[in-house]
């Protein structure tokens, strides 16, 4: 019987010692801190992780409290779970390969707030930037769009415009702009009552100068001689003298008529004149018409007005799904050294070796990964609990049977939630796609910026249904959103400058919002978005100004018609008493000039 080794197995002793101490004391921190370090690298952002415990036992590892900041906003977590737990195969291990058969990965909630910034050291971050991929197959055409998405949000008509509408209508002044303006109407109606006075002063300086009543006086004196002429006497000078005068008041008579006749056409100018206000009626419209094109307001072009407010969000959102995509592919090689081991072993001249196989993995196998966690950001918001998993997740998808999917499903008393994506890699000619759903949310889920030009979607309930498709050609999205039962904003605590927009948006109860991101061969990005709340917006300002317009057009049209009203009026007063003794005159003439020629023709005929 061989004697111990005493002195190997105290050095064996030892050994073993210093590892299980190595383990308890720093395997954990050396693992937890190669863990954040890694993850930090392909995050570009903070990774905390608050417990981590091994076990050589079970070979297997806890995590407790791991959170990933978003790189985009800093004070956001990307990622945030509560627990993840799994066993590892030990036997793949001594071959340097991870497999793992299930994974529980709990408490997962997304864009939760962080108390601190989540930006990386400067070293850190430099590291990171210099391994970021900056030519990568899309940066350069999110680049771009950005920049365009940006010009369009800048482009959005001005609220200065709507302060401009309410300071006009605010500050309308009929009498004001009347008299910036002026009133043809009322320069007319001055030079026809100018007109008028002028031909009444004719008349009467006609009727004046016709010295009617000396006339009539020798008219009257010829019938006093006439009559007391004696034809029974024979007087042949008596008679012929008589006879003459009879001529002559033939004569006088027919001046009469002639005087009758102008008297009467007078008359009937008098009492026919044209009623000012009638011969005004035109010239009062345009002066109408007129002022009122000096209150036209801003053109305000709403045009795609969802292209400029969804379009950088949009934009934002597809990026961020195609980057940590590109992630995910930057950890699954397309050809590795585990690919190799499939090959078969060639024949050899002399002789051939007999290999007893062992079953092959790739450097990393999880079979799967049961996934729970809950939608909402926030203690306020309820959210959505959901549960699914992930399968086949493999560092070499080649050598595994079926491709990476994933099924994610939860719902609340009001909301649902449905995800299905499928990672097909075991080929050059990849596809990637993602379809998700989600009804009955709150619009504040989409953190989508207040806008003066959007109603308050943030209280709107939200329907979205959404696709990603992505090939070595290039990438296909798609997404259709429906705001409903949008409450209005609270008119009484809006400012002057924007209470008009707000009017306006209040009118919008729901809409629709389609958008479309695709890129072909990876030339360009071609982005579309359309939404039904264009024309919406459009149809508001426009009957909302409409309606003001014409109010003021109104209060123009009743402040003209006022004015030129009191203008005729004071014009006619003044000639109704021109006119009055003008046909006063005409009537005591035409009755004196009757008279007379009455007593002419009774004279006439008596001899």
């Amino acid at each position: 019987m061989k004697m111990i080794r005493w002195s190997f197995v105290s050095i064996a002793a030892i050994i073993v010692a210093l590892i299980v101490v190595f383990n308890i004391f720093f395997f954990d921190k050396i693992l937890k801190n190669t863990i954040i370090s890694s993850a930090q690298m392909v995050t570009g952002a903070k990774v905390e992780i608050d417990y981590l415990k091994t076990s050589f036992k079970n070979c297997s590892i806890t995590i407790n409290g791991l959170r990933c900041a978003d790189k985009n906003d800093y004070f956001k977590n990307l990622v945030d779970i509560k627990r993840v737990a799994f066993d590892v195969r030990f036997t793949p291990l001594l071959r340097k390969k991870v497999v793992i058969d299930e994974m529980s990965v709990e408490g997962i909630k997304l864009n939760t707030d962080r108390k601190t910034s989540g930006q990386l050291p400067p070293k850190q971050e430099k590291k990171y930037k210099k391994q970021e991929n900056k030519d990568s197959k899309f940066k350069k055409l999110f680049n771009l769009a950005k920049e365009k998405t940006i010009k369009e949000a800048n482009s959005l008509p001005s609220v200065e415009a709507f302060n401009i509408i309410q300071d006009q209508i605010k500050n309308f002044d009929a009498d004001k702009l009347i008299e910036q303006t002026g009133l043809t109407s009322v320069k007319e109606a001055e030079a026809a009552y100018a007109d008028l006075q002028k031909k009444y002063t004719e008349y009467q300086e006609k009727i004046k100068n016709n010295d009617y009543q000396e006339k009539i006086d020798k008219a009257k004196k010829l019938v006093d001689d006439i009559s007391k002429t004696d034809f029974n006497s024979f007087n042949i000078s008596t008679l012929t003298g008589t006879a003459q005068k009879i001529s002559e008041l033939k004569t006088i008579k027919t001046e009469f008529n002639n005087m009758l006749s102008d008297l009467n056409n007078i008359k009937k100018d008098v009492v026919s004149t044209v009623d000012i206000s009638k011969q005004l009626k035109d010239s009062v419209s345009k002066d109408i018409n007129n002022i009122a094109q000096k209150i036209s307001l801003p053109n305000i072009n709403v045009k795609n007005i969802s292209q400029m407010l969804f379009g950088k969000k949009w934009v934002d959102r597809v990026e961020k799904i195609i980057y940590y995509i590109s992630i995910v592919k930057q950890y699954l090689p397309e050809k590795s050294a585990d690919e190799k081991e499939l090959k078969q072993v060639k024949e050899r001249a002399l002789g051939r070796d007999v290999i007893f196989r062992q079953k092959l993995y790739p450097t990393l196998l999880i079979y799967k990964i049961n996934v729970s966690g809950n939608t909402s950001t926030s203690k306020e918001n309820v959210g959505i609990d959901f549960a699914g998993f992930i399968k086949n997740i493999s560092s070499s998808p080649s050598m595994v049977a079926e491709p990476i999917t994933f099924d994610i499903n939860g719902n609340n008393a009001i909301q649902t939630l449905v995800a299905t994506g499928l990672f097909d890699h075991r080929k050059y000619n990849y596809e990637d796609n993602i379809t998700i759903s989600l009804n009955g949310l709150q619009g504040s889920i989409l953190n989508i910026e207040p806008n003066d030009y959007l109603p308050l979607l943030d209280t709107a309930n939200v329907n979205f249904a959404g696709m990603f498709s992505l090939n070595n050609k290039g990438f296909l999205s798609k997404a259709d959103v429906y705001f409903n039962n949008i409450k209005e904003k609270d008119l009484a605590s809006i400012s002057g400058n924007l209470k008009y927009l707000a009017e306006v948006t209040n009118t919008i109860k729901s809409f629709k919002v389609n958008l479309e991101a695709k890129t072909q061969d990876s030339d360009n990005l071609d982005m579309n978005i359309t939404s039904d709340i264009d024309k919406k917006l459009s149809d508001a300002i426009s009957k909302m100004f409409s309606a003001k317009v014409n109010e003021a057009k109104a209060k123009i049209q009743n402040k003209v018609n006022e004015i030129t009203k009191a203008k005729i009026k004071e014009f006619e007063k003044s000639l109704q008493s021109q006119k009055d003794d003008l046909l006063k005159n005409i009537n005591l003439e035409t009755s004196s000039i009757e008279d007379i020629t009455k007593q002419i023709t009774n004279s006439i005929k008596g001899k």
